[in-house]
C-alpha cells in the first residue's frame, strides 16, 4: 500500500497532539498530505416529549470556536513543511470519520487513545466498537505515553485477509523507517497447557504421550513453514531485517511479550481473523490490546 493521505481526528487534547506529531513524522517520510479533522459534540437537552434540542446560539458558537482552534494549527502545519488540510464536520463521531476517510481516499488514520471530548470515547465504550467495526481504513492508535518512530515493528499474523492487510501496512511503514520487522503467529499449545504428570494414575501411556508430542511437533513445523512462506510472499527484504516468530499462549499476551522482548515501536494486527489472533478486536480483548500496549497499535480490517 501507498501512504498518500493521513487523517488525524483531533479534540485538541495532549493525546491528540501526540497523534498529530506521529502523523507528521510519517507524512514527512512519505510526502503524504495530512488532514486534521474536528467533530465537535453539540450538547442537546431532552424535552418532555422525548425529543432533544439545544439553545439556538450554542451550535454556531461551538463551531466558530472549533474553527478558530483549527486555524491555530495552521502555522504549525506550515512550519512542518507538509501538505495539509483542516476540516470541521458535524455529526456522530464514528460516522463522520468513516465518511471523511471515504470521501478523501484516506490511506491511514492516526488517532490518540484518549482525549477530552469526542475522541476520548474512541477506544472505550459504544463508540469504540462502532469505530473499529465500521472503519475500513488502517488506523494507528497512539498511546497516552506517546510514541517513538516505528523502527521496530511486530505484525500479529494469523494468515487471514485482515492480517495480510496489516502486514502490507507494516511493510509500507517499514519502508519509510527501515529497522527490524517481526512476523508473529500465536497459537494454543494444548499439550503445553496440560502436561502429563507421572504422579497421576490416569496419565496416558508412553506411546500415547509420544504420539501427542509428535503431533505437536508436526503442528509447530507446519506452522513455521506456513509463516516462512507468508514472510517470503509478503516481504522482499534483507533477511537480516525480517524475522518470523511462532509463539504459544493467549494471542494478546504473546504479541505484547514479543513486542517487549524485541523493543518494538509499533504493533500491527488484523481486526478479524481465523486463528488465534482473531480475538484481537472482539470485545474486551481489543480494548485490552490497545489499553495495555505501551506502543502504538495499527489495526486493519478486510477490504469491503
Amino acid at each position: 500500500m501507498e501512504i498518500k493521505e493521513l487523517l488525524v481526528p483531533t479534540d485538541f487534547s495532549d493525546n491528540a497532539e501526540r497523534a498529530l506529531n506521529y502523523a507528521l513524522e510519517l507524512a514527512k517520510r512519505c510526502s503524504a498530505k495530512v488532514h486534521v479533522l474536528y467533530i465537535p459534540e453539540i450538547p442537546t437537552y431532552p424535552l418532555t416529549d422525548g425529543a432533544d434540542t439545544t439553545t439556538p446560539d450554542v451550535p454556531s458558537r461551538m463551531l466558530a470556536e472549533a474553527q478558530k482552534a483549527l486555524d491555530a494549527l495552521v502555522p504549525r502545519l506550515r512550519e512542518e513543511g507538509v501538505e495539509y488540510e483542516t476540516a470541521l464536520r458535524e455529526g456522530v463521531v464514528h460516522k463522520a470519520i468513516k465518511q471523511y476517510a471515504l470521501d478523501h481516499q484516506i490511506s491511514m488514520v492516526v488517532m490518540g487513545a484518549h482525549g477530552r471530548t469526542g475522541i476520548s470515547k474512541f477506544m472505550y465504550g459504544i463508540v469504540a466498537g462502532r469505530v473499529l467495526k465500521t472503519l475500513r481504513t488502517p488506523a494507528i492508535v497512539v498511546p497516552p505515553q506517546g510514541a517513538e518512530p516505528p523502527h521496530s515493528i511486530v505484525v500479529a499474523y494469523d494468515f487471514s485477509a485482515p492480517a495480510k492487510r496489516s502486514a502490507e501496512a507494516a511493510r509500507a511503514i517499514h519502508g519509510l523507517f527501515h529497522g527490524r520487522l517481526y512476523l508473529v503467529h500465536a497459537y494454543v499449545d494444548a499439550g503445553g497447557e496440560h502436561p502429563f504428570d507421572s504422579a497421576n494414575p490416569h496419565e496416558a501411556t508412553k506411546s500415547r504421550r509420544e504420539a501427542t508430542k509428535s503431533r505437536e511437533e508436526a503442528l509447530r513445523l507446519g506452522l513455521n513453514k506456513m509463516l516462512d512462506a507468508a514472510a517470503s510472499d509478503l516481504f522482499s527484504m534483507d533477511p537480516q531485517s525480517m524475522q518470523t516468530k511462532l509463539v504459544t499462549g493467549n494471542p494478546v499476551d504473546a504479541v505484547l511479550t514479543v513486542a517487549q522482548e524485541v523493543g518494538a515501536n509499533l504493533i500491527c494486527a488484523g481486526a478479524t481473523g481465523k486463528g488465534g489472533i482473531e480475538a484481537l478486536l472482539m470485545g474486551s480483548v481489543a480494548r485490552r490490546l490497545v489499553h495495555e500496549s505501551p506502543v502504538p497499535v495499527l489495526l486493519t480490517h478486510d477490504e469491503e
